[in-house]
C-alpha cells in the first residue's frame, strides 16, 4: 500500500501529481490555441522547436542534478515553470499584446519544465529500495495517469470560455506546489565527482558515459518510437478532432473536437483508476517478455486507428484497447529499466532517458507537420509502423541483448 512508502516519496509523487495535472489541464490546450492562430506546418515546427530545447533543457537538468542539491534545482525551476504559466495568462488577459508572449511562454514552461523533471526521477529513484521500487513506479503511473486525464477534461470543458482564468489559477498554483515540496520534502543527495573542471566539458563527459552504452540506447530509442503513438493524441490527433470531430449531443451536453479529446483522456484515466493494479495482479506470473510485447502491440495500433477515425463509437473501443495495452507493458518497463542505470549517474542516465519523451514529441509534431501535405490515414500508418519498431528495438535492448556489452 502506499501509505507504507516514506515522506519523501509520498510528497513526490503526491507534487509529481499536481505538477502534471498542471501541465495537462494547460499545455496541450495552448498547443490547440497556437494551431488556431498559425497554420498546421508552422504549429508543426514550433512545437519541433520547444521538444529540442526541452530536451537541451533535459540534458542540462540531469547535470545540475548529479551536481547540485535537488530541492534547490526543484525549487527554482518548479518556480519559473509557475511564472511561465503567469506569463502565459497576461496575454490571455489583455495585459500583454503580441502572441509572441504566447511563445515565450509556451518555450519558458517547456524549458523550466524539463529543468527539474531529471531532479524529480532521480529523488524517487534514491528513496526507494529494491523491495519497493516496483510497487512505487506502479504508484507514479497510476497518479501520472490520473493527473493527465483529469488535466484533459478540466482543460477541454475551459477551454472555450475560461481560458485566461485556468492558466491564472494554474500558474498560481504551481508557485505554491514549488514551496510547499520544499519544505515537506527531508532529502539531501550526494553529488557526482567532477570529470573535468571546465563545467561544459564535464557536462558532456557525464553524458558520454550514457551515450556509449549500446543497451541503454537501443531502449531510449524504441521508447521514442512506441511513445509516438500516444503523444499523437495531444498534438496531431487533438489539433484534428478539433477541426474535423462533428459537434454531437451526448446525454444533453454538446461534445465538440475539444471535448471529445478530454472525453477519451477521462476514459483513460477511469481505466488506469480502475485497473492497474488489477492488470498487475493478472500478468505478474505471466512472463513479462510476452507481457511488455504483446501490451505494445494493442497500445501502438489502437492509437495509430484513433489518429484517423472521427467517429465517438469506433473512438472509446480504441481507447479502451489502447490502455488495456499500455497498463499490461508500461509499469513493467518502467521498473525493469531502472535496474541498467549505475548508482552514480542517476539523473544524468535518466535525464538521457528524456530524449524518449522529447524523441516522440518530435515525431509526433512532425506528423502534425504532415499533415500539410499527406491525409490522416497516412499519418495513422506513420505512427503504427514507427511503434512496431519501437516494440521490437525495447524487447531487443530489454532481453535479447542482456548479456551483451555495453
Amino acid at each position: 500500500m502506499a501509505t507504507t512508502f516514506s515522506k519523501n516519496i509520498r510528497s513526490t509523487l503526491v507534487s509529481s501529481f499536481i505538477n502534471s495535472l498542471i501541465y495537462s489541464c494547460t499545455i496541450p490546450f495552448l498547443v490547440i490555441y497556437l494551431a488556431g492562430i498559425f497554420n498546421p506546418q508552422v504549429t508543426g515546427m514550433l512545437v519541433m522547436t520547444n521538444v529540442v530545447v526541452c530536451f537541451l533543457a533535459g540534458i542540462i537538468g540531469g547535470y545540475l542534478a548529479d551536481n547540485f542539491q535537488r530541492t534547490a534545482i526543484l525549487y527554482l525551476f518548479q518556480s519559473l515553470y509557475g511564472g511561465s504559466l503567469l506569463l502565459i495568462a497576461l496575454r490571455f488577459l489583455g495585459l500583454l499584446s503580441a502572441d509572441g508572449w504566447l511563445i515565450l511562454g509556451y518555450l519558458a514552461c517547456g524549458i523550466s519544465f524539463n529543468l527539474y523533471s531529471p531532479a524529480y526521477d532521480a529523488v524517487l529513484m534514491d528513496c526507494t529500495t529494491t523491495k519497493n521500487r516496483k510497487q512505487a513506479y506502479q504508484w507514479q503511473y497510476w497518479t501520472f495517469n490520473l493527473s493527465m486525464a483529469l488535466g484533459f477534461s478540466i482543460g477541454g470543458f475551459l477551454f472555450q470560455h475560461f481560458l485566461p482564468q485556468l492558466f491564472l489559477v494554474a500558474g498560481m498554483a504551481q508557485l505554491v506546489v514549488a514551496l510547499v515540496f520544499r519544505r515537506q520534502l527531508d532529502y539531501s543527495n550526494g553529488t557526482a565527482e567532477k570529470l573535468h573542471k571546465n563545467r561544459l566539458k564535464d557536462l558532456f563527459l557525464n553524458y558520454r558515459i550514457a551515450a556509449k552504452d549500446t543497451r541503454w540506447l537501443l531502449l531510449i530509442l524504441g521508447m521514442a518510437l512506441f511513445n509516438t503513438a500516444e503523444f499523437s493524441l495531444k498534438t496531431y490527433t487533438g489539433v484534428r478532432l478539433s477541426k474535423e470531430f462533428e459537434t454531437l449531443t451526448f446525454f444533453t451536453v454538446p461534445i465538440d473536437g475539444v471535448r471529445m479529446l478530454s472525453l477519451l483522456q477521462v476514459l483513460n484515466t477511469l481505466l488506469v483508476v480502475g485497473f492497474t493494479f488489477l492488470v498487475s495482479r493478472f500478468t505478474e506470473k505471466r512472463s513479462e517478455k510476452a507481457t511488455i510485447l504483446y501490451g505494445l502491440v494493442v497500445y501502438v495500433v489502437s492509437y495509430g486507428l484513433i489518429a484517423v477515425m472521427n467517429n465517438i463509437y469506433v473512438l472509446i473501443p480504441l481507447m479502451i484497447m489502447a490502455t488495456i495495452g499500455e497498463l499490461a507493458s508500461s509499469p513493467n518497463i518502467n521498473a525493469r529499466k531502472v535496474d541498467l542505470v549505475p548508482e552514480d549517474k542517476q539523473a544524468s542516465y535518466l535525464a538521457f532517458s528524456s530524449l524518449s519523451y522529447q524523441g516522440a514529441d518530435l515525431l509526433a509534431a512532425f506528423a502534425l507537420t504532415l499533415s500539410g501535405y499527406i491525409s490522416a490515414g497516412f499519418i495513422a500508418g506513420y505512427i503504427i509502423i514507427l511503434g512496431l519498431i519501437g516494440t521490437h528495438l525495447t524487447i531487443s535492448s530489454l532481453y535479447v541483448r542482456k548479456n551483451k556489452g555495453t
